[in-house]
């Protein structure tokens, strides 16, 4: 099982999806699109991700980066 956290002004949401393939494309479109798109009773609630995680096993990349600040 995998998870898909999205980071919103006041904290985040959270759901779990079946694979490593649909964690990322889940993270993907999000960011892509700019919006989270939440069902709730009655209609949908958009919110703005500042920061999107999937997180489970085998998500970790070869290729670790660092961050700098200028």
């Amino acid at each position: 099982m995998y998870k898909i956290r999205v980071y919103v002004q006041h904290g985040y949401y959270e759901y779990s999806v079946e694979s490593s393939e649909q964690a990322v494309a889940h993270a993907q479109a999000i960011i892509s699109s700019g919006a989270y798109r939440r069902s709730i009773p009655g209609g949908i609630e958009v919110h703005k991700p500042y920061k999107v995680k999937a997180i489970g096993e085998g998500l970790e990349s070869e290729y670790p980066d660092t961050f700098k600040r200028t």
